[in-house]
């Protein structure tokens, strides 16, 4: 039986939405429905970034317009091998805002599902955004994950426990910048020029 990683976002966190990634690969049964689908809105820059709806596709669209930080994690993305698919998930714990998901891997492409909470305000939905993409790159810089447990293996040596099971992981960087890009989203806040937001947190 596969148990999933979870490194996660949770809606109480030091830091706001600090997130939690959780990282299974896809229950059986459960198809993954292509971009041209009916419901399913269409992403108009690559197919790297996948929305699996219009409030999901809404936010990914307001994150990349108001956080310069969403938009530069979406061009690192689009440049690699790794397949995004962004929802609504009603099923996630009442205190996980967020999640990464691992799904499957091919000869060419690392697929993985970041879900979000349905009632997420906009401003909270770009910091988890910025917050799951982030844990994709997370992955693209390393492409020796290729399955759950490798990705296990990832956190337990980049991130730190979220929780006492050994499978909730987080990364300070995630959660940086997260917070930054709410800044961004809600007072036009900009990093200066060469600082890394990452330091001290």
């Amino acid at each position: 039986m596969l148990v999933p990683v979870l490194i996660a976002a949770l809606v109480a966190a030091p830091m706001p939405f600090g997130s939690l990634v959780h990282a299974a690969a896809a229950a059986p049964g459960r198809s993954t429905p292509a971009a041209g689908d009916p419901g399913v809105a269409t992403y108009d820059t690559s197919d790297r970034l996948r929305p699996q709806g219009e409030r999901v596709a809404r936010w990914l669209r307001e994150a990349r317009r108001r956080s310069p930080t969403v938009q530069r994690l979406v061009e690192r993305i689009e440049r690699n091998d790794v397949i995004v698919y962004l929802d609504i998930s009603r099923s996630l714990a009442p205190n996980v805002a967020a999640c990464l998901t691992w799904m499957a891997a091919t000869n060419s492409r690392r697929i993985v599902r970041a879900s979000f909470r349905m009632n997420l305000g906009t401003n909270d939905a770009i910091a988890m955004m910025a917050h799951e993409l982030q844990h994709v790159v997370e992955v693209i810089d390393h492409p020796e994950v290729r399955s759950n447990d490798t990705l296990l293996d990832l956190y337990t040596r980049i991130g730190h426990a979220t929780g006492t099971d050994g499978l909730r992981w987080d990364t300070a960087d995630a959660v940086a910048l997260g917070t930054l890009a709410r800044l961004e989203a809600t007072n036009g806040f900009r990093a200066a020029a060469g600082g890394d937001v990452r330091k001290g947190t």
